[in-house]
């Protein structure tokens, strides 16, 4: 190929596409951003600063934060991470500290769905294997 080819080749590239047939999207469409939409319909919270997956797990946080302020729990951590065998890593919402330090509860926000979700059942079912931890789903 020879240096005109190329730059020639370079300039056909640049051109936009067109497709063959109209798409139906008009320019109007294209500028707007629309949400796209999640696989189980929730809908991303930001309460205090902290985004939540779903309205459900931020009441689930809210209502455990209403435990801690009782004093019946000294903590509640987001999104513990949880190595399981085959490189897989489980990711609790929530779990919950006593006062004495010891581990309460993992809990995750569940719908009726999610809580039918293969992967997910697969991953349970190991935490209660190896770690004796069973989840709790609110």
């Amino acid at each position: 190929m020879t240096e005109e080819e190329y730059k020639d080749l370079l300039k056909r590239r640049a051109l936009p596409c067109v497709p063959a047939k109209p798409s139906g999207v008009s320019v109007g469409d294209m500028d707007e951003e629309k949400p796209k939409r999640q696989k189980y319909g929730n809908r991303k919270v930001e309460i205090d600063g902290m985004k939540f997956d779903s309205r459900h797990e931020a009441g689930a946080y809210l209502m455990l934060m209403q435990r801690v302020r009782a004093g019946e729990l000294k903590c509640v951590l987001r999104q513990v991470a949880f190595d399981l065998p085959g490189g897989i890593r489980y990711v609790a919402d929530f779990v919950t500290i006593k006062p004495d330090m010891s581990i309460e509860a993992v809990i995750d926000a569940k719908s009726e769905a999610t809580k039918k979700n293969r992967v997910y059942i697969n991953k349970k079912k190991q935490m209660r294997a190896i770690y004796g931890i069973e989840i709790r789903e609110i």
